[in-house]
């Protein structure tokens, strides 16, 4: 898909054997350029056994989920300070965040500012 914001995604979980504990974070749902809910559910089922997804609110997350309609990404993600944050604005997002969690082996969760580009600095690239 055209237009979709590309992310940088690092290695995220710190123990291997355990499941990653993700809070999805839904945007408004204004101007979505693909069923963001239908993509939720398809990273659960590929996820399933590496990850386990909590309310947002548990305050029990690894990281957060935010799963934007469009690469505006307007949802605003300062209740989640200090957490670790990864964004879908595509399709390809959620490949690329599928990939990272079957992939996970770094200690280090890393922040937000390593997990997409910041507004301005779209590439537009295709995977």
């Amino acid at each position: 898909m055209t237009g979709c914001r590309s992310s940088q995604f690092s290695r995220i979980h710190p123990d291997d054997s355990m499941p990653v504990k993700v809070a999805v974070k839904y945007c408004g749902g204004c101007n979505p350029e693909y069923d963001r809910i239908a993509l939720v559910e398809e990273i659960k089922e590929k996820l399933e056994g590496r990850a386990v997804f909590v309310s947002p609110g548990s305050g029990d997350a690894d990281l957060i989920l935010a799963v934007e309609g469009c690469k505006t990404a307007c949802a605003d993600l300062s209740p989640f300070e200090g957490l670790p944050v990864r964004v879908i604005t595509c399709r390809e997002d959620a490949h690329r965040f599928i990939r990272e969690i079957r992939n996970k082996s770094s200690r280090s969760w890393g922040g937000r500012e390593g997990c997409f580009h910041p507004k301005g600095e779209d590439s537009h690239a295709k995977e």
